[in-house]
């Protein structure tokens, strides 16, 4: 019986991916939840956000192909702002999901440089 406590990378991602769904769809649905950020930094904001999701998305299944990844995280991203349209307070914004686009390639390029070299045991060691 393994005695390693720490948390298997595809445990995390999908945890990432349900607290990401859970901002975007649950608080993001609350009127609280607009203007939060000014302009320009909710760009900063989304490209956060969009990278943990797609950096989660590939950790919660590493085998799935990139162009898989990327589709769904844009999806999740066009689906929030069509979402928002139901929401009084925010307001949907072709420029958010460029953001949120720019986020999910970010978020691919870590999950390529980082955990990708975690799986295959190629880390760095001290």
């Amino acid at each position: 019986m393994p005695t390693d406590k720490a948390l298997p990378l595809s445990r995390l991602g999908l945890f990432m991916v349900l607290g990401i769904f859970f901002l975007l769809f649950g608080f993001g649905s609350t009127p609280a939840s607009g203007n939060l950020v000014a302009t320009p930094w909710d760009k900063v904001i989304h490209l956060l956000v969009f990278s943990a999701l797609a950096f989660g998305l590939s950790a919660a299944r590493p085998k799935a192909p990139i162009s898989a990844v990327a589709a769904l995280a844009l999806g999740i991203g066009l689906a929030d702002e069509l979402h928002q349209y139901l929401v009084p307070t925010r307001q949907p914004s072709i420029d958010d999901w460029l953001a949120d686009a720019a986020g999910t390639f970010c978020g691919l390029l870590l999950w390529h440089w980082l955990g990708r070299r975690r799986l295959n045991g190629s880390a760095c060691r001290p």
